[in-house]
């Protein structure tokens, strides 16, 4: 069956609120109705699809996570990697749902009084939104496997996301953000060249430690004058945009540019010319070396004041999301063999022209 709706907080984690991805300008909080971040079609089901990936516990309250979730995330987003980068794919889905599963057992936690006359309101919008496309809510829920309840239970989760983000978003709690993320907002740019050393986040600590031990040694032979970055990073370097010699170079970039939060934070903090320690990512291992930077102008607070709040709530998610890891017990298992089709079209849609995957070679490797 289509999985033709589902409003949830997955869509929340796709437009960067949960992962607070900075790939994506997050959005508010919104109302989960149909027309809005999520899409109006799903794949189709695949044989299999209803087993389970992956278990979460936390606050006392239990999910778990089926293949037909993973595709779902993918074939929203138009994902199908090639083969070399399925294994970086799968994973980064996973996080994103263990993430939002996350959340989702935060918020219901929290006490934050949900009237239902705003459930009643949104429920409503969303069947009036559907009847203008000739379409059925109660149809399209039954035929994803959901219910009204389900969705009413996740529309009361997105209001209390939105409250509990706007008691806390003071005009001096995001003036002092702002403060804090001068670069962002200004749309500094830094001109960055990368060696990379791939390693699966699943690997273990042993296998992550060589791969880092050559890395620093790639390291101090640049800084020892025995080679330079460039000619390291065509040596050595792991990414496939690297292959026609490009010396590891990534161009300009900002904080907002859809690279990896892990490999953005790095490169900014560095100043021009300096190499940064191995950085990992869900690629693997980086060096990164700054080769320019472009300092930007930052507006006026009451000018950006909702692009403030919007990053505000991305980071906000981010903290709540890494303290719920903390305590939380999340049980992954290995990506099926079967997961991606053989062949583009025949499961999840293959990736729109000019659409990234997560990992999908070209000069954006670090990218999100």
């Amino acid at each position: 069956m289509s999985r033709m709706i589902r409003i949830s907080l997955l869509s929340l984690a796709m437009s960067g609120l949960a992962t607070a991805s900075r790939g994506q300008e997050p959005t508010a909080p919104n109302s989960g109705a149909p027309g809005g971040t999520a899409p109006a079609a799903r794949a189709q089901a695949i044989p299999g699809s209803t087993v389970i990936l992956a278990t979460v516990t936390s606050r006392n309250q239990t999910d778990k996570i089926t293949e037909a979730d993973v595709i779902d995330l993918l074939s929203r987003n138009n994902i199908v990697p090639p083969p070399e980068e399925r294994e970086a794919a799968y994973n980064r889905a996973m996080e994103m749902l263990v993430n939002t599963k996350l959340l989702k057992h935060f918020l219901a936690a929290q006490p934050v009084d949900v009237p239902e006359a705003r459930v009643d309101e949104q429920v409503e919008r969303a069947k009036q939104q559907l009847k203008q496309q000739g379409q059925d809510l109660a149809t399209l829920l039954s035929q994803s496997g959901s219910s009204i309840e389900d969705m009413r239970k996740e529309i009361a989760n997105n209001i209390r996301l939105e409250e509990y983000t706007r008691n806390r978003a003071t005009d001096a709690t995001l003036r002092k953000f702002l403060n804090e993320n001068k670069d962002r907002f200004a749309g500094t740019q830094v001109r960055a060249s990368h060696i990379l050393l791939r390693v699966e986040p699943s690997a273990s600590k042993e296998e992550k430690a060589k791969v880092k031990q050559k890395l620093e040694a790639i390291r101090n032979d640049i800084l020892g004058g025995k080679i330079s970055f460039a000619a390291a990073a065509n040596k050595h370097s792991e990414d496939p945009a690297n292959a026609g010699g490009a010396g590891g170079d990534l161009d300009y970039f900002t904080l907002n540019s859809g690279f990896v939060d892990e490999f953005a934070d790095a490169a900014f903090k560095l100043k021009k010319g300096e190499i940064s320690q191995p950085v990992e990512t869900p690629f693997g291992f980086h060096l990164i070396q700054v080769t320019d930077r472009k300092d930007g102008k930052l507006p006026d607070f009451d000018q950006i004041k909702p692009l403030v709040l919007r990053s505000y709530a991305a980071e906000l998610q981010k903290g709540i999301i890494e303290e719920e890891r903390k305590a939380a017990k999340i049980d992954i298992k290995p990506m099926p063999k079967d997961l991606f089709p053989s062949e583009p079209g025949a499961g999840a849609p293959a990736a729109a022209p000019g659409t990234p995957a997560p990992g999908a070679g070209g000069a954006a490797t670090p990218k999100s």
